[in-house]
């Protein structure tokens, strides 16, 4: 069909998105519309035809923006979620024209004066606090973009940014087509043994979906973690890993067939020929302009310097698991395939508790009423199911939020179990934003999407305790952005807040999956509703320090590896892997292991150089936890001071004043090196 005047396009309609009446072929016309009217604006501004005033300026790119920013939401989330060969197109389409766009833009001189002007008045520093964020923002963006080269220069760096955008949306079209192109079909129960009941349900659900009998396992994570930590058959289990490890690669079983090593060693080049143009000595050195950390430097340091502490506490975790999978009659040396496998049956025989004993006491819909009474005790906020809204999926649900005192305040839509044409991982989305400029009023809205398993016909769902971390995790965005009081988009919520600090929020929230106070609340037997056993719950939190330093040096590898990758240097990805693998890591890795081609966080997903954030953040985020464990875990005051000081504020002031704000000093190491059970 065509989108005529006589048929309104549902994407440019105001509130929430219309996912029923919404199409691929509405895309590109919606995202047209809009580029047109926020060009319209900045010719005005060029022209000299507005006032250069704070409204007529940023007020009025906001607007505008905003507009912009809520079709292309929907867009890009409904490519995420309902990856469909129409949909997919219908997201590259618009990919171009929007980054030719904001590429221009960046790179518009008349703009960047106009910016320039407004920070030099008079009256700037007496300015909102969001006010003059936004502009300081904009002035460093311009300065990245290019703004300042010469033609020549300019014009090849509008050229790299397309054609990055172009390969990264490739490379994550690669992975996905990639995890569900290998699968296996079983047609006997004991090809699965030593699989739970649960995961069996799991593979037989897949079964059916793709109209076959017996049990289906592709390489999505559920299923590919049901296999390597649980099945008995050695090889079985081998082959899953070399297939996972060799995803979108030029060796394993599907060896070229996706391959995203051309595209990788294309953008590391082209993301080093970018920085070089700017000035920088390497993309890593150009994504450290806008973050806490001060420079490459000091977070190879920060990276190596827990390498160090975790290094040899890795290596004897990891001759425990050896010599216990040994007693079990294992061939030794232990390969990749078998580490989850002896690690989770010696966890059971240690600490007497596993995934699967612990599932029963972790139904979703309890999970959840522990979720939102966690937001209510701390920030007063409250949740309720709107079932009239439209959503994309039949599982998909939304909440209207509001304050204590039942006032609106935000949305969240929930999206929780894996499909077919869902990317995988779990990630929080930007639906809509905060505004309030003049009558213009809008509230927030977050997307929360996981890939849980989705439970078996008639049986309630029930989590890993794995599952439910990560759902904390999510939400800790999501409050970041609900709880915002910044009224201009690009400094409100998670927008603008910087990269190495941004998880902050959702690493502290990871603690009320972990401590005895919170689980006491949701945490109940499925049928008895008896709360989980007192040995259970210590030896949960013993479970969090359970192999703690192979897991630290494990995340150490992958920063490290990220960081060297953007650093500028000639070696081929593959060699820099290896290298850093020797070096850090003491596990365990087959030469054709290729974890790079399926690593969308650096090629898809903004990590860029920035992968180490994940611990950066978590340093503020644990010693944040600590001041809870003092507080009170469920103290409304804590509660409201860390909402003041930090999640309110969004990116109107730099983290580093908001933590300076929230806690007084400066983070300590201590309580992240306790987390993962290595001495200080």
């Amino acid at each position: 069909m065509n989108t005529s005047t006589t048929e309104p396009n549902p994407l440019l309609a105001a509130g929430l998105p219309r996912f029923a009446a919404v199409r691929p072929e509405h895309a590109l016309p919606a995202v047209e519309q809009r580029l047109a009217e926020y060009r319209a604006l900045i010719g005005r501004i060029e022209s000299g035809a507005v006032e250069n005033g704070y409204g007529a300026i940023v007020e009025a790119e906001s607007l505008a923006d905003n507009a912009l920013a809520c079709v292309w939401s929907t867009i890009s989330h409904l490519h995420g979620v309902v990856n469909s060969p129409e949909w997919r197109k219908a997201y590259q389409d618009c990919l171009e024209p929007l980054t030719r766009f904001h590429t221009e833009r960046s790179q518009n001189r008349s703009l960047f004066k106009a910016y320039e002007t407004l920070r030099k008045r008079a009256d700037f520093d007496q300015q909102a606090p969001a006010m003059r964020s936004v502009i300081e923002h904009e002035l460093t963006d311009f300065r990245l973009g290019g703004v300042d080269l010469p033609d020549p220069q300019r014009q090849r760096f509008a050229d790299l940014r397309l054609r990055l955008s172009k390969l990264g949306n490739q490379f994550g079209n690669h992975v996905l087509d990639a995890t569900e192109a290998y699968s296996e079909h079983f047609t006997e129960a004991d090809q699965l043994a030593g699989l739970p009941e649960g995961d069996m349900a799991l593979l037989a659900d897949m079964a059916e979906r793709a109209d076959k009998t017996g049990w289906l396992a592709n390489l999505s994570y559920p299923a590919y973690r049901a296999i390597i930590t649980y099945a008995d058959d050695r090889r079985l289990r081998e082959r899953f890993h070399r297939a996972f490890v060799t995803r979108a690669a030029d060796t394993g079983p599907h060896a070229g067939r996706f391959d995203n090593s051309p595209l990788v060693a294309e953008m590391l080049a082209l993301r080093h020929e970018q920085a070089r143009l700017l000035g920088f000595a390497s993309h890593a050195e150009m994504r450290l302009a806008k973050r806490m950390a001060d420079s490459p430097k000091a977070v190879e340091e920060f990276l190596l310097d827990l390498a160090r502490r975790a290094r040899a506490q890795a290596r004897s975790q990891l001759d425990e698991v050896t010599e216990f999978a040994s007693r079990l009659g294992a061939e030794t040396p232990l390969q990749p395939w078998d580490l989850a496998y002896y690690s989770e049956k010696l966890r059971e025989e240690t600490l007497g508790i596993n995934q699967e004993k612990l599932k029963p006491w972790l139904e979703l819909g309890r999970v959840f009423d522990g979720l939102f009474l966690v937001a209510g005790e701390l920030f007063g906020l409250r949740f309720k199911a709107d079932e009239s809204v439209e959503t994309w999926h039949p599982d998909v649900r939304f909440f209207r939020v509001t304050d204590a005192n039942d006032k609106p305040l935000a949305g969240l839509f929930l999206d929780l179990y894996a499909r077919s044409g869902k990317s995988g991982g779990a990630w929080m989305g930007i639906c809509r934003s905060r505004l309030r400029l003049g009558d213009q009023q809008q509230d927030q809205v977050a997307y929360l999407t996981c890939n849980f398993a989705p439970p078996a016909a008639g049986q309630p769902s029930l989590l890993t305790h794995g599952d439910v971390v990560t759902l904390f995790h999510e939400f800790g965005h999501c409050l970041h952005h609900l709880l915002t009081q910044i009224d201009l988009p690009g400094v409100g919520g998670i927008s603008g807040v910087e990269w190495d600090a941004v998880e902050l929020p959702s690493q502290l929230m990871e603690g009320w999956a972990w401590d005895r106070l919170a689980l006491d609340r949701y945490a109940r037997h499925v049928e008895t509703g008896d709360p989980l056993p007192r040995p259970w719950l210590e030896a949960l939190n013993a479970d969090r320090q359970f192999h703690g330093a192979l897991a630290l040096l494990r995340q150490v590898q992958f920063a490290l590896t990220d960081l060297r990758l953007h650093a500028g240097s000639e070696l081929d990805p593959i060699t820099i892997m290896q290298e850093v693998h020797r070096e850090i890591a003491v596990t365990p890795v087959i030469d054709d292991n290729r974890y790079l081609m399926s690593f969308s966080h650096l090629f898809n997903g903004g990590y860029a150089a920035g992968y180490y954030s994940y611990l950066w953040a978590e340093q503020l985020a644990r010693d944040a936890f600590d001041w809870f464990g003092v507080e009170g875990l469920f103290s409304r005051q804590a509660g409201e001071h860390l909402a003041r000081e930090i999640l309110s504020v969004g990116a109107s002031r730099p983290m580093a004043e908001s933590w300076k704000a929230f806690r007084g000093r400066a983070a300590r190491l201590e309580p992240l090196l306790e987390s993962y059970g290595v001495a200080a």
